[in-house]
């Protein structure tokens, strides 16, 4: 089949709807499928084309970027010109799947359309831009997509926008090659001065709602020998670091911005346990989770929608409450201190990626969804 993939950014950009779209196009690639992927050219440096493992790239003329929202207005005709069998559509942020569907409004290309959270603009005039785009334009480019993918069963039901519609749920997609319990994390935790500790992992682009504060600020009420690290960067960085040295802990945290993707899974096996307090609807789905237990590591995360799908409680970890420190502190502390329950849990982990999460899992159903479209013409 001819695939085009329709996402706002992709690579160098970071972020989970960029590797999900990556993964799932290198697979499609290897087992013999044609797949382009149309994005924005949100730098002006980067080539209009180019090819990524496989991938055929088009960068759409951009803009400008607004709210990390690219103006790509010419998704729409990149898409039309491919002339595929099947466009698979991202969202958000919102206006490249828009200009994308309204592109493909006259063409006899079947599009579905995978949904991987709410859409949220900061601020005043975000919320307000929000509101109009979820009442004037989201409905055109949903009704223009005969499937619409969620990943996790729990989030598509309790969002808005997707009230009374047909649900497809399949899971985000994880390299259960890449992430696995054998590799070795001991050279990174010599390396950043670990070893005798108990290590706590994040790793996520550093933004408000991913409540890294919330790990920050329970450390003072952790044992003495707990250890965070921190592998991501962002524009919450320095307020991070800023807030450590308030609270006096910052020799106990380890920010690691600068970690490649080849090295991740190094970082996430140097620590005991994998933490996500995620503190809103952005979290579609939480990618990191799946990887983290794909690693092999037990997690305490968010009790949110999409979020708390991804494990089943008391199994593979547990759920904690959002934005409550004091239920974070009495959940990890009680993991730290049973080693055996770790273990049963970390066991788990790869078993729940292994079933649920494995790239080739998900691309078999992404595959289905294709056939379904194209056969229905």
């Amino acid at each position: 089949m001819r695939i085009v993939q329709v996402s706002p950014f992709f690579a160098p950009h970071p972020g989970g709807v960029e590797s999900h779209v990556r993964a799932i196009s290198a697979e499609l690639v290897r087992r013999g499928h044609e797949v382009a992927v149309v994005t924005s050219r949100y730098d002006p440096d980067l080539p209009a084309e180019e090819t990524i493992d496989g991938i055929r790239v088009i960068r759409a003329k951009t803009r400008a970027v607004l709210f990390q929202t690219p103006l790509d207005t010419g998704a729409g005709a990149a898409v039309r010109a491919l002339g595929a069998d099947v466009a698979h559509l991202h969202y958000p942020p919102p206006l490249s799947s828009y200009f994308a569907s309204r592109g493909l409004a006259d063409d006899p290309v079947p599009a579905c359309l995978t949904y991987h959270c709410d859409l949220y603009l900061p601020g005043p005039a975000g919320r307000v831009l929000t509101g109009i785009y979820e009442r004037v334009f989201l409905p055109r480019t949903l009704g223009r997509v005969r499937t619409i993918i969620v990943h996790t069963r729990s989030y598509g039901l309790t969002s808005r926008p997707l009230r009374g519609r047909t649900l497809e749920v399949i899971p985000s997609a994880v390299d259960l090659v890449r992430f696995r319990p054998d590799v070795d994390g001991s050279a990174v935790r010599t390396k950043l001065g670990l070893d005798g500790t108990r290590v706590l992992a994040f790793t996520g682009r550093l933004v408000p709602h991913k409540g890294v504060d919330v790990i920050v600020r329970a450390l003072p009420k952790l044992p003495a020998d707990v250890r965070l690290l921190v592998v991501g960067r962002g524009p919450r960085l320095p307020e991070l670091h800023a807030l450590a040295r308030r609270l006096g802990v910052d020799d106990q945290i380890r920010f690691c911005p600068d970690v490649s993707d080849a090295e991740l899974p190094q970082y996430l096996r140097a620590a005991d346990l994998f933490v996500f307090p995620s503190q809103n609807r952005l979290e579609g789905f939480g990618l990191v989770v799946a990887e983290a237990l794909a690693a092999g590591l037990p997690v305490v995360i968010a009790d949110m929608p999409g979020v708390r799908e991804v494990i089943e409680p008391g199994v593979q970890g547990l759920l904690v409450e959002p934005l409550i420190q004091q239920d974070f502190v009495e959940k990890v502390t009680s993991l730290l201190e049973d080693p055996a329950l770790r273990r049963r849990m970390a066991v788990a982990a790869r078993a729940r990626a292994e079933e649920k999460f494995g790239l080739g899992t998900v691309v078999d159903q992404l595959t289905r969804v294709y056939q379904d479209l194209r056969a229905a013409g």
